[in-house]
């Protein structure tokens, strides 16, 4: 089995089936250095679209389960900058659209350089915080 270091290194080497790439190409069609994943049957894919980085998932039928977008650390929203305050410092922000409802997974770290990873809901209500 190949570690993640291998795969990042050498590349996934994996073609879905093509109604996930056709369902991939309809929603993010202008999307450029895409690379694919498989685990357990569900289909990820890497890509960048307007220099942002994202992550899609889909089911075998080519359902879009979920995306996660990286986004600059300048567009966290009060309430979620408020719950990374709490910690420190802000280090990662990532949006997750699931069928149209938004969380947001933050990294921030404390000042003995702790990291902490804090998952949010839209409204920045905490739904889960634990020690990296």
């Amino acid at each position: 089995m190949e570690t993640i270091i291998n795969l990042i290194i050498k590349g996934s080497n994996i073609m879905p089936p093509g109604h996930i790439l056709r369902s991939f190409a309809e929603r993010f069609g202008e999307s450029i250095n895409t690379e694919w994943f498989i685990e357990d049957e569900i289909y990820e894919a890497v890509f960048y679209l307007a220099e942002i980085e994202h992550i899609a998932r889909f089911n075998a039928f080519g359902e879009l389960l979920d995306t996660k977008t990286n986004l600059p650390l300048h567009l966290i929203k009060p309430p979620h900058a408020a719950e990374a305050a709490k910690v420190g410092e802000l280090m990662n922000l990532i949006e997750i659209n699931r069928n149209g409802q938004l969380f947001y997974e933050l990294i921030a770290r404390d000042k003995a350089l702790i990291r902490y990873y804090l998952y949010l809901d839209e409204a920045g209500n905490l739904l889960e915080k634990r020690k990296l």
